[in-house]
């Protein structure tokens, strides 16, 4: 190629060069916009088909009472026990849904100085009277006073250690730890369960993501939003997540957090 060729050639580079750059970055907008509405439009149906579950059941007891099938006291009794327990989980749901929706929207945290290690005191204390069969322990700094939505971190406490209990055998013995380093506060809740497959990590803070398919509402399943919670909260505040796991040997999810941050 001689030199005008090779002249003429950079010239048309450079003149194409904003526009391949713009039309660049409008694919990655669309795609981005593409991605953000498959991602809705998953989170939709999955919230409806949680619903739909509890709803379905609540009908079935309610068509058997039309029926003239719930004529015994202690049947009758029974069902309302069954729709009771379902509307509590629907309720659960909505609001773990409202939560989301609210967090989603960026809306202002209420914040003041909160200290980690006295809120996971309070949610240890609670764990250990109702799951009294296993050693639930709290151990780290004395204090970790950080900038922060008291209410909210302490979700993402109770939110972890209720999945730690949750996800366990009946027993397995479960640490959380709270360390204060420079300007952050490490909040680390392990347990000595069975662990979690490796394909199964990338996805666990995903919404309504059950790393058993089969565990469901009716044998004591979660809604499959309580890490997504934890995950949005703990962005919310400007903070990172992780999960580390060995199958046999336990899981630790590890949460992070500004001391101060007042974006």
């Amino acid at each position: 190629m001689n030199r005008p060729s090779r002249w003429r050639l950079a010239l048309v580079l450079l003149l194409a060069g904003p526009e391949a750059a713009i039309a660049t970055a409008v694919k990655r907008a669309f795609d981005a916009q593409r991605r953000a509405q498959d991602r809705l439009r998953s989170f939709v149906a999955d919230a409806g088909h949680e619903l739909r579950t509890p709803l379905a059941t609540m009908q079935g007891w309610i068509d058997l009472y039309v029926q003239g099938a719930l004529h015994d006291p202690a049947q009758l009794d029974h069902a309302m026990e069954r729709m009771q327990a379902e509307v509590g989980r629907m309720r659960l749901l909505v609001d773990e849904l409202a939560l989301l929706a609210h967090l989603d929207a960026a809306r202002p945290l209420d914040r003041e100085p909160v200290d980690v290690v006295a809120l996971a005191g309070e949610v240890v204390d609670d764990a250990q009277v109702v799951s009294a069969d296993r050693v639930i322990t709290l151990h780290g700094a004395a204090e970790a006073v950080i900038d922060a939505d008291g209410p909210r971190i302490q979700q993402v406490l109770r939110n972890l250690v209720g999945n730690a209990v949750q996800h366990t055998r009946p027993g397995t013995p479960v640490t959380v730890t709270v360390t204060r380093q420079d300007a952050e506060v490490t909040i680390a809740v392990h347990d000595d369960g069975d662990g979690i497959e490796p394909e199964h990590l990338p996805h666990v803070f995903e919404r309504f993501y059950r790393a058993d398919p089969g565990r469901r509402r009716d044998n004591g399943g979660s809604s499959g939003l309580g890490l997504a919670i934890v995950e949005a909260i703990v962005t919310a505040h400007g903070g990172t997540v992780g999960v580390t796991s060995t199958p046999g040997q336990g899981t630790t999810v590890r949460v992070t957090l500004p001391v101060d941050n007042t974006s």
